[in-house]
């Protein structure tokens, strides 16, 4: 009996848990999430297009993104490190406008139609190493 209850509870906490969405598999660029030219150009992306929610205080953080549910993340947790980078290609080119982020509330927007391949890989590359 208690092996039934614990797998049912197991069961109920896997069935609430988050899972990931999918995305589409990519391949990163050979080298670029080392390469220092590319992440560089990925910190002055970050620097123009996404510090106002993502960034620090100092990198020009908007007062508004405080208040965000969700909350931006500023990418500096190391947990960012192991992230699959094709998630956060994806993540970065589709923005809000799929599920579950849509059904969430985010205000991300999409940058796939603003940015383009090798835009989106330098940004991955600089929130890997952002992640510190």
């Amino acid at each position: 009996m208690f092996r039934l209850i614990f797998l049912l509870f197991a069961l109920i906490l896997a069935a609430c848990g988050e899972r990931q969405p999918n995305y589409p598999a990519r391949q990163v660029p050979a080298g670029l999430l080392t390469d220092t030219i590319q992440i560089a150009a990925g910190q002055v992306l970050f620097r123009e297009k996404c510090a106002t929610c993502h960034g620090h205080p100092d990198e020009g953080r908007s007062p508004r993104a405080n208040f965000f549910q969700p909350p931006a993340p500023d990418f500096s947790s190391p947990a960012y490190r192991t992230v699959d980078p094709a998630y956060l290609f994806w993540r970065i080119e589709v923005g809000k406008t799929v599920d579950p982020y849509l059904s969430r509330g985010s205000v991300m927007p999409a940058w796939g139609p603003t940015l383009n391949e090798t835009e989106i890989w330098q940004l991955v590359a600089y929130l890997k190493v952002r992640a510190g």
